[in-house]
């Protein structure tokens, strides 16, 4: 481990840059994780700490025992939960000390050059879920990544999986596999209702098929899938799923969301 200040870096430091790797992880698919997860195994990443490290000289490299113990600083939004933030480069660090004002101790800032896993491992031991969420990795640089707990932990194992919450916000590719899972018995009546509710108040009362499905790319385990086709939409697919979300809001198994798809080849 090497303990520098911010304006001390060494060639060293600068090796196994992971930030392409994070910034790429942004979109949240297994494949971009898959590289995250190799990029960190090389990757040094940097910790700014709240409290100096006294047996271990600034700007040397050293190996240190497991027993070493780091006083990191968080950060916290605005309903102080916290995370834990490191940076893939020693700039992006200094970039976010100007914004938070970061010191150790009563003098500037120190940091420590960590090999990736070890990151990892710190994590897994300062997020909770509760006051700490999670692993804040480049905050307030276009590379920003937030791992929650559960992907800390399998990163750490090497096992990649979807970033569900990045995931999420792209939109479903042409080119992209999504399979239909058998449906474990019929869906539940109260779904069914909900579903059929809505749907027969909607201009055109569109057909539709409620199927179990899971893409590989995207997602944890399969999940309820809602492909709406019919004519006359317009500008109103927005609204209906809207009012589906709200409808099924509570009567949803595991993992306990929805895909809603509308068939473009049936609109007008």
């Amino acid at each position: 481990m090497t303990l520098s200040t911010r304006d001390s870096t060494s060639p060293s430091e600068m090796s196994g840059d992971a930030t392409d790797a994070v910034k790429g992880a942004r979109r949240g698919f297994r494949r971009d994780v898959a590289t995250l997860v190799d990029a960190l195994r090389e990757a040094r990443l940097f910790v700014p700490l709240a409290g100096s490290v006294d047996q271990v000289p600034l700007g040397i490299e050293q190996e240190v025992g497991d027993e070493l113990s780091l006083s990191p600083h968080l950060l916290f939004d605005d309903d102080r939960v916290g995370f834990l933030p490191a940076f893939t480069r020693p700039d992006l660090l200094e970039r976010a000390t100007e914004t938070t004002g970061w010191g150790t101790g009563d003098g500037p800032l120190e940091y420590a050059a960590l090999p990736g896993p070890v990151v990892l491992e710190l994590a897994l031991a300062i997020v909770d879920d509760d006051a700490v969420e999670g692993l804040l990795i480049n905050p307030f640089d276009d590379s920003e990544l937030i791992l929650r707990r559960h992907e800390i932990g399998s990163i750490a194992q090497g096992r990649a999986l979807p970033l569900v919450g990045y995931v999420g916000e792209i939109p479903f590719g042409d080119d992209e596999q999504r399979l239909v899972a058998e449906m474990d018995g019929p869906p539940p009546v109260e779904i069914v209702r909900a579903i059929e509710e809505v749907l027969s108040a909607t201009r055109g009362s569109p057909r539709h098929v409620l199927s179990r499905t899971f893409n590989p790319e995207r997602d944890l385990e399969p999940h309820l899938t809602l492909t709406i086709s019919g004519r006359d939409f317009g500008e109103d697919r927005s609204e209906i799923a809207g009012r589906l979300a709200a409808a099924l809001e509570g009567l949803l198994p595991p993992p306990g969301y929805i895909d809603i798809l509308f068939d473009e080849s049936e609109l007008a």
